[in-house]
């Protein structure tokens, strides 16, 4: 008997336990720059802000459009600034799989966790 209570007290919990992986990416997440504030996030992930007073020029960060055009601000070989333009494509949940435009540049999954109107978590898998 106490088996059966035990049983259905942890299959109760377990679902409370699971993260939700595939919650769809909130609307003010699309639309606006998002800049690198160089600190360190939750697994592997760093945290993007969308402004970045700490540094005089953007130079990591990105933009998801909702349109689907994605663009991604950098340095070039000679540390001048440079936008870099590309597209996504959901791949479910927060995941976006990440193309550019110059087939000469690698793409990656870019994936975000807890996005808040002016502070998330993303990570670039290649």
């Amino acid at each position: 008997m106490r088996f059966l209570l035990y049983l259905s007290a942890t299959m109760l919990l377990l679902p409370a336990g699971c993260k939700k992986s595939e919650e769809p990416t909130p609307d003010h997440v699309f639309d606006k720059n998002w800049y690198n504030t160089y600190q360190a996030g939750d697994d592997g992930h760093s945290i993007f802000s969308t402004t970045n007073p700490k540094q005089a020029w953007r130079h990591d960060g990105f933009r998801l459009n909702a349109d689907g055009s994605f663009l991604e601000y950098g340095l070039d070989p000679v540390d001048n600034p440079e936008t870099r333009p590309g597209t996504w494509q959901r791949e479910g949940g927060q995941k976006y799989r990440i193309t550019f435009r110059n087939a000469a540049r690698k793409g990656y999954l870019l994936l975000i966790t807890k996005p808040a109107t002016d502070q998330l978590q993303a990570r670039r898998d290649y």
